[in-house]
Parts: C-alpha cells; sequence; structure tokens
C-alpha cells in the first residue's frame, strides 16, 4: 500500500512538471490578459509586457504580447482612418499618436500624420475657394478646386465644390486672354476686303494690345467682317479663326500671331505634362479611350501604378481631366444571399414473412456445409439440415432530412463567383508502361452542390443574374482491372433570373423521385392467387429528393450616374481638343453679316460707343451693310431672299455661297433650286455633281432662314462662271403661297 502511494505522489508531481511547461503561472500575464478582455487595452498591455520582461524566455508571453499588441494597433489604425474620411482631424490625430507610443516605427502612423497634413492644407485651400464662389469669383474658386483634384481625385470636399462651380461654368476651363481690362470692351466694325495688316492695327490703336505676327503671317491677306456691339476677344478669335491664325499670350497686353498649321503650332504651343492616378479602371482601356477621343500627343502608361502620364496642350490636359472623373468610377457590386435547401423524404416498409429458401448439407461427415438451393440437392446425400427460422417483417420508416445552406458572396458587376459545398472524391489509377513500371495517379471529382453566378446590374437598380447549378450524389463504386470508378449522380440547371433589388427569386424543380417494390418468397407459394400474399415478403421503399434555390440579390453599390454637367461639355475642334467655340453676341439682324464683297476696301470701326476714325480708302463713302437692303425691307409685309458670293476665287480654292430668307413672319417655309456650272464649281456636300442643289429654308429647317452653300473652284483654265436661283417656293404657316422676289446672279471671277 505504501509502494502504491509512492508511485502515486511520482505521477502527480511529473503531471504538474508537465503542465507548468504548457502553462505559465505569472501573475501579470494573467492580469494583462483579463484587463485586455475587459476592454483596458493600454493598461493590459503594460501588464503583458511586464510579464515578457520578468520572463523573457516565456514563448507564450511573448506570442500573446504580440498577437494583443498587433490587434490593438489594427484597430486603432482602423478607427482614426475612419474618423480621417469623417472630417474628424483632431481625433484622428489623436490616435495615431496613440499607435506610435505602443509601437515608435509604425510606419502606417507616420503615413497617416503625413496624410493629416496634407488634409488641413486641401481643406484650407476648399475654404478659400468656397469664399472665392461666394465672391463670384468663379475662375478663381475653379483653380484652388483643381489644384486640390490634382493631388486628391477622390476628396470629397474638392468633388462636391466641382458639382457646385458646374452649376455656374457650363463649358470646359479656357486658359483665356487674360489682357487688359479693355480687351473686353464692345467693339463695332465693318471691314470689307480689308487688309490684316489694317484690321490689327485698328484693334491696336482701339484697344491697346500689342501684335507680333511671325514672319509667315501673310498681313496683306484681304478679310471682311461686320460685326456690332461685341467684345473684341470673341472678335479678334473669330477674325484668327476665320483666316487660319492662332495666337500665344505674351503678356498681359502683347499677343503673338501665327499659322494655324501643324508645324508652327510645334514651336509656339506650349505643352503640359500631367500624370493621372487611375483607381477603379484599367489603365489600358482609359489610356485607348484617351488617344480614340483627344488624339493626344504623348502617352505612356504605367500598368504596374495603374496611372498614364499625358503630354499635350493645357486646353487637351482639361479635356482629359474630366473624361477620367466621368469614367473611372468604381465597379457596381451586389451582394447575393444564396439559400440552397435540399428535402430527401424516404418511406421504407417491410410486411410479410420471410420463410427458409436454403439447406446447409455436406457430402462428408463433419466437413464444412456450403448453402444451395433445394434444387441442388441430390439423391444419396446425408448429413443436410434445413433452416427451420421464420421471420415475419412488420416495419415502417419514414425518414425525413433537410440540408440548409445559406453562403453569402459579394461579387462585381459582370464577374463570375463559384460556390462549392461537398466534397472531392479521390480516384486512383494505375498505369503499366512498357518496362513493367507501375505508376498511381490521383484524380480528384467534385461530389456535392456547385453554383456558379454572374450578375449584371443596371443604373435602375435591377439584377440580371446567370445561374448554373449542379447537384452530385457518389454513388456505386466500379472497378475495372486496377481502375476504380465511381457513379456520379448530377442533376443541373442553367438560366438567367432578372430581380430588382432585395427581391428573391426561387428556382426549384430539380426532383429525382424513386419508387422500388420487392416481393420475396417461395416458389410455387408466392404465385398462388390470395393466398401467396400470406407467404409473401414485400419491401416498398420511396426516395424522394428536391433542391430548392433562392437567390436575394442585394445592391452594395450601385452604377454611378454623372450629371449633365459632368457628362456633357465642349470637347473643341477636331484639330484642336479641348478649344472652346468661338462665339459672338446675339444682335439685331441687320447688325451682324459675315461675307467678302467686291475689290473695294471700306472700313468702320466704332469703340465702346464712340466713333473711331478710319484708316484712309480709295472710296471715301463708307460701304452698306450687305443685308441692310433686305432688313429694310423685312419691316414690310414682303420678305425679301438675298444671294452672296464672293466676286474672285482663286482656282482650286473653297468659298462659301450664302442664301438668306429676310421676314417678320419665321413661320414661312421655302424650297428653291440653285443652279451653278459644274465644269467650273464643285459642291462639297457629299451630294450629286449635277449643277443644281434644292434648299429648304423654315424655321423647322436645320438651316433655318439661312443656308450656307460650301464651293470648290475646279476650272482647270481662268474664267468667270454664275451662280442662280432658278425657282423658289415659299408657303405661310396656313399653305398659303407667299411672293418673294429671286436675287440678281452672283457672278464670280476664277483667277
Amino acid at each position: 500500500m505504501k509502494l502504491v502511494r509512492n508511485v502515486f505522489a511520482i505521477l502527480l508531481l511529473a503531471l504538474l512538471t508537465s503542465c507548468a511547461t504548457y502553462s505559465t503561472r505569472n501573475q501579470a500575464f494573467t492580469e494583462g490578459k483579463q484587463l485586455i478582455a475587459r476592454g483596458q487595452l493600454d493598461a493590459g498591455l503594460k501588464k503583458l509586457e511586464q510579464a515578457a520582461y520578468e520572463e523573457p524566455e516565456n514563448k507564450e508571453i511573448r506570442a500573446v504580447l504580440t498577437r494583443e499588441r498587433e490587434a490593438i494597433i489594427g484597430q486603432m489604425l482602423i478607427d482614426a482612418e475612419n474618423d480621417r474620411l469623417a472630417g474628424e482631424l483632431e481625433l484622428a490625430e489623436q490616435k495615431y499618436r496613440h499607435v506610435l507610443e505602443i509601437n515608435a516605427h509604425n510606419e502606417r502612423a507616420k503615413a497617416g500624420l503625413e496624410a493629416l497634413n496634407l488634409e488641413r492644407y486641401q481643406q484650407g485651400i476648399i475654404n478659400r475657394a468656397k469664399e472665392l464662389l461666394a465672391q463670384n469669383d468663379v475662375e478663381g474658386a475653379e483653380a484652388a478646386v483643381r489644384a486640390v483634384l490634382q493631388e486628391n481625385p477622390l476628396h470629397e470636399g474638392a468633388r462636391q465644390l466641382v458639382k457646385l462651380i458646374n452649376e455656374y461654368i457650363v463649358r470646359t476651363e479656357d486658359p483665356g486672354l487674360a489682357l487688359v481690362s479693355a480687351f473686353h470692351d464692345p467693339i463695332t466694325m465693318e471691314f470689307r476686303d480689308t487688309s490684316l495688316k489694317s484690321v490689327f492695327e485698328l484693334i491696336s490703336r482701339t484697344a491697346g494690345i500689342n501684335f507680333i505676327f511671325d514672319r509667315n503671317v501673310q498681313q496683306e491677306a484681304k478679310t471682311s467682317i461686320f460685326v456690332r456691339d461685341n467684345p473684341i476677344e470673341d472678335v479678334l478669335k473669330l477674325l484668327l479663326m476665320t483666316n487660319q491664325l492662332a495666337y500665344k499670350i505674351l503678356n498681359n497686353n502683347t499677343l503673338l500671331i501665327y499659322p494655324d498649321t501643324p508645324a508652327k503650332q510645334k514651336e509656339y504651343q506650349e505643352l503640359v505634362v500631367r500624370s493621372f492616378h487611375v483607381v477603379n479602371t484599367d489603365v489600358k482601356q482609359m489610356v485607348a479611350m484617351i488617344r480614340g477621343l483627344v488624339k493626344a500627343k504623348d502617352i505612356y502608361v504605367n500598368e504596374k501604378l495603374n496611372l498614364f502620364v499625358i503630354r499635350d496642350t493645357l486646353e487637351a490636359i482639361r479635356l482629359v481631366e474630366r473624361l477620367v472623373a466621368i469614367n473611372d468610377f468604381p465597379d457596381p457590386e451586389v451582394m447575393l444571399d444564396v439559400e440552397v435547401l435540399e428535402i430527401n423524404r424516404n418511406r421504407l416498409m417491410d410486411l410479410g414473412p420471410r420463410l427458409p429458401q436454403s439447406v446447409s448439407f455436406s457430402g462428408v461427415p463433419g466437413a464444412g456445409a456450403a448453402n444451395v438451393a433445394l434444387d441442388q440437392i441430390g439423391f444419396g446425400l446425408s448429413h443436410f439440415a434445413v433452416n427451420n427460422q421464420v421471420v415475419i417483417d412488420l416495419k415502417k420508416n419514414l425518414t425525413v432530412n433537410d440540408i440548409l445552406a445559406n453562403p453569402r458572396i459579394r461579387v462585381k458587376n459582370r464577374e463570375k463567383a463559384k460556390i462549392l459545398l461537398g466534397d472531392r472524391i479521390p480516384i486512383f489509377q494505375s498505369n503499366a508502361t512498357a518496362t513493367g513500371v507501375v505508376s498511381q495517379n490521383v484524380t480528384y471529382i467534385d461530389v456535392g452542390l456547385k453554383l456558379e453566378v454572374e450578375p449584371v446590374i443596371s443604373f435602375n437598380s435591377e439584377v440580371s443574374i446567370k445561374v448554373s447549378l449542379e447537384v452530385s450524389t457518389l454513388g456505386a463504386r466500379e472497378t475495372q482491372g486496377n481502375a476504380t470508378a465511381f457513379r456520379i449522380g448530377t442533376r443541373s440547371a442553367e438560366t438567367l433570373l432578372s430581380s430588382r433589388d432585395g427581391e428573391t427569386q426561387i428556382l426549384a424543380g430539380l426532383i429525382q423521385d424513386s419508387d422500388r417494390r420487392a416481393f420475396a418468397g417461395i416458389p410455387g407459394l408466392i404465385d398462388l392467387p390470395v393466398l401467396g400474399r400470406l407467404f409473401t415478403n414485400q419491401n416498398f421503399n420511396r426516395e424522394r429528393t428536391e433542391v430548392v434555390l433562392l437567390v436575394t440579390p442585394r445592391i452594395v453599390r450601385n452604377v454611378t450616374q454623372p450629371t449633365k454637367l459632368e457628362s456633357e461639355f465642349h470637347s473643341g475642334t477636331a484639330n484642336a481638343a479641348g478649344r472652346l467655340p468661338v462665339t459672338i453676341r446675339k444682335t439685331a439682324p441687320q447688325s451682324l453679316a459675315m461675307a467678302p464683297s467686291g475689290p473695294a476696301s471700306n472700313i468702320r470701326s466704332v469703340f465702346g460707343g464712340a466713333a473711331q476714325p478710319a484708316f484712309p480708302s480709295e472710296d471715301a463713302d463708307l460701304a452698306p451693310n450687305p443685308f441692310a437692303a433686305a432688313a429694310a425691307q423685312s419691316s414690310g409685309a414682303t420678305p425679301t431672299l438675298s444671294l452672296l458670293a464672293p466676286s474672285t476665287v482663286g482656282m482650286d480654292r473653297e468659298f462659301t455661297a450664302t442664301v438668306r430668307l429676310v421676314t417678320q413672319n419665321t413661320r414661312l417655309t421655302s424650297e428653291l433650286n440653285l443652279t451653278y456650272d459644274k465644269d467650273m464649281l464643285e459642291v462639297l456636300d457629299g451630294g450629286e455633281k449635277s449643277g443644281t442643289r434644292t434648299i429648304k429654308l423654315g424655321r423647322e429647317e436645320p438651316s433655318g432662314m439661312t443656308a450656307v452653300i460650301r464651293f470648290k473652284a475646279i476650272s482647270a483654265n481662268p474664267g468667270s462662271t454664275e451662280i442662280a436661283i432658278q425657282s423658289m417656293a415659299t408657303q405661310d404657316e396656313n399653305g398659303n403661297p407667299v411672293e418673294v422676289n429671286l436675287p440678281p446672279a452672283v457672278s464670280i471671277e476664277i483667277q
């Protein structure tokens, strides 16, 4: 008995020693874990650090300390980031500094403090932009906001302020002339076949603008313009555009004028380099769109950083900014709440007696017996026995088996998601080579429930889901030689579901219904008409399996729809992306006319409402406005039709002819036939070169009451030709004919 006690004491001591190896009795360690569990994180960490200092070799303490410290720091960083995004900058800074107190070398906390400083700086700019916008300084506010978006394209305050600024600005940013204030004063100018040098000299004296001309500018070229009470800036831009000239700003009152040709643009156009970080879209797709729309000069793509660098004009850069802003949206996402229910119903019934159906016999006494049927018993054999046990089955089993799987999966728009609930069954295969070497391969078969979904999210909160469902079960084993396989029972369905956000769709009907009946008994007795049921064992087995799929889409992030102000804006011309359209003010009909006329050169200029001295001209009398007579006649009841075209045109040159119906009744509709010599002139509208054109005028027509037809002089030799209106039919709003006098034919000299 004493020996037993000693053995028990030794075993207990060994057990306690073993437990001490895997656990610690450090009081600071225990208190630290308790404090962390109660939410006192700082005090708990200090206790754990104390325990690690007391037992530096204890691996358990070091592991727990490291794990808890990283978990606490990670949660603090998440909270600080959320506070920063919510605008709580002071609270976020406290949490970042708290992290640095725990771990002075934490890079995320240092980066967070730097981001806070940048956030404060950007917020100051946003506040300044709001003040400028309140003072109606839209351009200054936009420039400030643009500076913030260049540093942080996702700045929420800047993006909201941009939407507010877009309500004031309906066109893209233009660097603008930014010249002296007199450049915006109104001017009235009437020039007919006047040299460009004279026109620019008049503008220079009137507005105080200095012009420097490139040596290739043809200053003696003739131009004609008739405009009243429009800013000098708009008139100058229109004058430069119509004469294929461009400008470059040298200072606040000096412009460099040069020909608007590709060679001169390369010499004088200032280019800007800008990097764009693409956040949500593939950078290659974004660059392909920009190359197709903007025709950018130089683009470099960095696929690793998902950014591209563009080098182009300032107007093109501003256009690219808007294109990136309205296309770099996050992909829509949907949370699919899937419920898969597999319903099994099994009904088994055994009824009736099980009578002896075999005997045991042996031809040799004492030897083992084999079971054979009664018809195998031959004469001359002895030592056989019949099983005398009779079993009566009275059993009925009902089995109900419901398997529910409720996975939730979050998937992006037009991306596939797969769910597999089941097993992977290994299949072993043996392969023998010609040398007798046998190798075994293992392949796996997925058995269970396999679900594939591909959602398509539309902007009206509808989700179309392409569903592929497959339910497989493992069947009997099949063996052939050294190869082993299984029978796989499969039920599959593929469909396209469409539902709204939060609406549940049900896919059911994958039913497998089997009904098996078996009868067993002694031959002869089982075949009796009525009494055979008393000697028959009956087995009924009915099994029914159904799979039901319920899919509920819940949109996490819908398709982003930019507003009209964000998605519709001017994109410039085919040769100059991002350039603003040249416009002039709307004035009375007699106040604006632009068309070259005869060789005489006549000038009249009025600046700020006061008449200015005109340059000397061969003709002392000022030529009237070409449309002045038609406008004067329009005050009466009879409308007037005018036809204008240049009197001289160079060979192989293009020009325009203008047909205008001047009337007070804007509801008139007219159809006229214009004729020309097809051997000397060609109409550049893509139609037939037949020598005639049918022109429709009216309020509902695209050209309105004025039609401009582009011609090209195709005559091989100098000569003269005419453009005339052969006939015209005019009706009022009631269908009544209106008489209109046809203008005389216009004679054109081709030189």
